[in-house]
């Protein structure tokens, strides 16, 4: 097949498939009580897994090549990703008075949302940059094995849509508006992804940074709202969503990553 269209279709796959995911929305009743634990901590699982499989241990194995400084990029970059989402939740609760924002923090839905578009930017890049370095010749990579990486990507984005979705439900009651929120967390991904393809050798020294900054941006979130609801409302559902849902990611991860 065409080189062009292989690479045409790997952008678009893996932002399909993301909002394939957060269409499941619309097939599933409205909870109960009972199941918003099990749901909640399903999405922590995935986002866990996410971080662990696809973006922090993709970035130790790319930085091999850094001898006694390897641990840097992954580290920097997993500590910026925490502060990142730590200030950002401040400076919405400092607003100056008279904001319409004023003492409002950003809500787990929004803090899922920001991680998990936050996430797909190195994502987008990897597909991006994988695609043109095998379109352009510039490596051993194959379009063949560039493909398969955007199919493996795009599967894994299946729960990640529903883990934006998800919450958005619970916040809004509305099945579209939740579906939209999943929709827009993946529109970074196939943007990014272009650009992985036309700077493929400058994004390769950068990638790292931005898997481990990706990383520590979703474990954050995890901790400062997902852990601290469970403390809160403690169940053996609540802790057995977030296997299943960690289980879910790492099995995919491990298939197709």
């Amino acid at each position: 097949m065409d080189a062009t269209i292989l690479t045409i279709f790997g952008i678009c796959f893996i932002f399909f498939m993301t909002c394939l995911g957060a269409s499941l929305i619309f097939f599933g009743k409205k909870e109960k009580r009972r199941e918003r634990p099990f749901l909640s901590n399903l999405c922590g699982g995935i986002m866990l897994a996410s971080s662990f499989f696809s973006l922090l241990l993709p970035a130790i194995s790319s930085t091999e090549n850094y001898g006694v400084l390897s641990f840097l990029p992954v580290c920097v970059g997993f500590v910026f990703g925490a502060v990142f989402m730590w200030v950002l939740d401040l400076l919405l609760n400092k607003t100056k008075k008279g904001s319409a924002f004023q003492g409002k923090r950003l809500s787990k839905n929004q803090k899922i949302f920001i991680a998990i578009s936050l996430h797909n930017i190195p994502e987008g890049l990897s597909v991006g940059v994988a695609l043109g370095t095998a379109f352009m010749g510039l490596g051993t990579l194959s379009m063949l094995s560039a493909v398969s990486l955007a199919v493996g990507i795009g599967i894994q984005n299946i729960p990640e849509g529903f883990a934006v979705a998800q919450p958005a439900f619970e916040m809004h009651g509305s099945k579209p508006k939740a579906f939209l929120n999943g929709v827009f967390s993946g529109v970074v991904e196939p943007i990014f992804a272009v650009l992985g393809f036309f700077l493929s050798y400058a994004f390769i020294a950068v990638l790292p940074w931005f898997l481990a900054f990706a990383g520590g941006s979703m474990i954050f979130t995890i901790i400062s709202e997902l852990m601290t609801e469970n403390e809160q409302n403690k169940s053996d559902m609540a802790i057995w969503g977030f296997v299943v849902g960690f289980v879910i990611m790492m099995l995919l991860d491990v298939a197709f990553g």
